[in-house]
């Protein structure tokens, strides 16, 4: 008797990993294109603004995959997000402080960034203790 498992299909992976990469890509090009000089305004707008479809089908990616967990695992991120969420706004107005201190230097967005994944990890820990 021969038992077959079902295959997982790596697809969605390769699309979050390929999105993920395209996304970094034009996210690094955007900062570099707004470090040039002699851009008109317009243009330093647009450059700005270049990041946002490939991050918004970057969030629709990861939605929709906490929307195939199960319902445990949803709560499980849902608190995760919830915790990160506060966590870093906290961050973010400490940092504020510090920055009206003038012993830090101003807000980078990649520093926001760091905040939120470390908070998430840190959430995510948290609420899958919780549950345990």
């Amino acid at each position: 008797m021969t038992t077959t498992t079902p295959r997982i299909s790596s697809h969605p992976a390769r699309a979050f990993w390929a999105v993920l990469g395209i996304g970094t890509a034009i996210d690094i090009t955007a900062g570099w294109l707004l470090r040039q000089p002699g851009y008109s305004p317009q243009a330093r707008v647009l450059f700005a603004l270049l990041p946002i479809p490939m991050n918004l089908v970057l969030v629709a990616l990861i939605v929709r995959r906490i929307r195939q967990l199960d319902e445990f695992l949803r709560r499980v991120h849902l608190e995760a997000v919830a915790i990160a969420f506060l966590l870093s706004g906290v961050a973010v107005f400490i940092y504020g402080y510090l920055q009206q201190a003038q012993v830090v230097h101003p807000l980078n967005f990649g520093i926001v960034w760091i905040f939120m994944v470390v908070f998430y990890g840190i959430g995510y820990v948290i609420a899958a203790r919780h549950y345990r």
